[in-house]
């Protein structure tokens, strides 16, 4: 992948194939200030990492699977070569690159991968558990005695629906093992629920929303 993980793109992204009409404008976008991804934890790589996948369900979206897949196999490299382990974005990616295979013929390869998928979200059980809340501040004097009486119980809340969301994403990766199409808009609802700023909430959105549906476009009635 022609990029640097963490000073930006290059110029050029390896993962693309020449006849690609996605391009390094539209995939690997620059972060104009990095010093925010920086102080947030993040590295370019998972920014663009969530491009691709929004460009691969965009794609999908149209119809366009060719398109698609190429983008969810490059996906899957940049995630094997910059994720860390445990990160659910691996497991989504290695989800993605099984519709991809699907899509393009090989259903025995798409099975062993949606079997390796599910296997890495549940060992990303870990992952998910570390993940760090947004911090809040809480200035009345009920919050202040509700957070000495129970410490914690801020914190408790944003875990549980972190919990919730890898649950979701589970069962969204077992219905694209047993073939079953996802109906609903994930990625209009990636959209909409994603945070303007890099945390940990985000990498787990991006996790469970940016798995590809497979399911066949709409037709005009």
């Amino acid at each position: 992948m022609g990029f640097d993980s963490r000073s930006g793109p290059l110029l050029r992204l390896d993962l693309m194939p020449a006849d690609s009409k996605k391009t390094l404008e539209t995939i690997a976008t620059p972060i104009p200030d990095f010093g925010l991804l920086e102080r947030a934890g993040w590295t370019n790589a998972e920014v663009i990492w969530e491009q691709i996948q929004e460009a691969g369900a965009e794609c999908e979206r149209a119809g366009d699977y060719a398109e698609a897949s190429e983008l969810w196999r490059g996906a899957w490299e940049l995630a094997r070569d910059h994720l860390p382990p445990g990160d659910l974005r691996v497991a989504a990616s290695v989800a993605n690159r099984a519709v991809a295979e699907r899509r393009t013929g090989d259903a025995p390869l798409a099975d062993r991968m949606l079997e390796e998928a599910l296997a890495l979200w549940d060992a990303g059980a870990e992952w998910v558990e570390s993940l760090k809340p947004v911090a809040r501040a809480r200035s009345s004097t009920f919050h202040l005695r509700l957070q000495a009486r129970h410490p914690g119980a801020y914190d408790r809340f944003p875990r549980e629906r972190f919990r919730a969301l890898a649950k979701e994403g589970r069962a969204v990766l077992a219905a694209r093992r047993r073939r079953l199409p996802d109906e609903s808009d994930r990625l209009g609802r990636w959209r909409r629920e994603r945070p303007d700023g890099f945390n940990d909430r985000r990498r787990l959105l991006g996790a469970v929303l940016l798995i590809a549906s497979d399911r066949e476009p709409r037709r005009p009635r």
